[in-house]
């Protein structure tokens, strides 16, 4: 199967009064369709600023200095091209982190449905428009969708508007839908209500998803793969189910026990230490310095993938099976 979208490389810096810091580096991404992927790790990870990047959402401090981006085979980003613009509304939807900030609170939810199919979709008379827009605000779980749609954002409670954000975000039928942390703000029974429409939207819809988040057992609970992201960088990809049993990098190991899990009771541990900031030129792993089982090369060596199965890999010197795993 052909990737619907494709990440090769990507480099992205971040200029400050302070200087200059590597934000997003040696970023690899493979999305199928049908893809449900967990992109994970905790604040100043560079999550969101990866998947912004993709979009060609940046603010104006931080730029793509390195990198390609190929979207249903064909080149988007690299090789003196630039139409990540393109991409956005028709081919990728985003869920941003807060509906309230997200949604226009001057319009009701209805126009600005409308709006995007018309900026998008201009194939569609208005009579496809109005059918599609209730074909979508109806699969959103709302006791009245009708009353949804003549509202005003404020008028919505924050599960309410942030379901009618990602109802803004599908209703063009992108290939990817991309929601960034866009349940944080929600209480954990709303959360979990939310996810659980995305995915099924996800699968029932065919759109593959990216979903950003800290939240690692949320991610295992809808995603089918997880990528985790540390200073910057992927340090583990593979299938959820394996990510969370046996974890090939330290990082991901820190963080299964840094958080209750369902099947097993055990003391929570934190990691210690805070994340390095990461200036160009920068040496070694860079979660040398928190971890319990670097070795002199972590920090001299710019340490390479590892695929350790078709499916699986991690950026470790020590990947599954040494001492470090052994016991999970």
């Amino acid at each position: 199967m052909e990737p619907l979208l494709s990440v090769r490389s990507l480099r992205v810096e971040a200029t400050s009064s302070v200087g200059t810091i590597v934000a997003v580096d040696k970023f690899d991404l493979d999305i199928y369709p049908g893809d449900v992927l967990g992109l994970i790790g905790e604040s100043g990870s560079g999550k969101t600023t990866a998947v912004r990047s993709l979009l060609g959402l940046t603010e104006r401090n931080v730029r793509i200095t390195d990198g390609s981006i190929y979207f249903q085979g064909e080149q988007v980003l690299g090789g003196g091209r630039n139409d990540l613009s393109r991409l956005r509304g028709r081919h990728v939807g985003m869920v941003f982190q807060n509906a309230s900030s997200s949604l226009n609170p001057l319009l009701r939810i209805n126009t600005q449905m409308r709006q995007v199919l018309k900026a998008n979709r201009s194939d569609q008379t208005a009579s496809d428009r109005a059918t599609r827009i209730e074909e979508v605000i109806s699969r959103m779980g709302f006791q009245d969708p009708g009353r949804v749609l003549r509202s005003y954002p404020h008028q919505l409670s924050g599960g309410m508007r942030q379901r009618a954000a990602i109802a803004i975000a599908i209703v063009s039928e992108p290939e990817l839908v991309i929601a960034d942390e866009s349940t944080s703000a929600l209480d954990v029974t709303t959360q979990a209500e939310v996810m659980a429409l995305v995915r099924e939207l996800a699968t029932d819809m065919g759109h593959s998803l990216i979903y950003v988040t800290h939240d690692l057992l949320l991610a295992a609970e809808v995603c089918t793969r997880m990528a985790v992201m540390y200073g910057g960088e992927v340090v583990e990809l593979g299938p959820t189910s394996e990510v969370v049993s046996s974890p090939h990098h330290p990082y991901t190991l820190g963080l299964l026990r840094s958080v209750p899990m369902w099947a097993k009771k055990a003391p929570l541990v934190g990691i210690d230490g805070t994340p390095p900031r990461v200036t160009p030129g920068f040496q070694g792993c860079r979660f040398a310095s928190r971890c319990p089982h670097a070795v002199r090369e972590c920090s001299v060596v710019d340490v390479e993938w590892t695929q350790t199965r078709s499916d699986h890999g991690s950026r470790c010197i020590q990947p599954e099976g040494a001492p470090l795993y052994s016991g999970g």
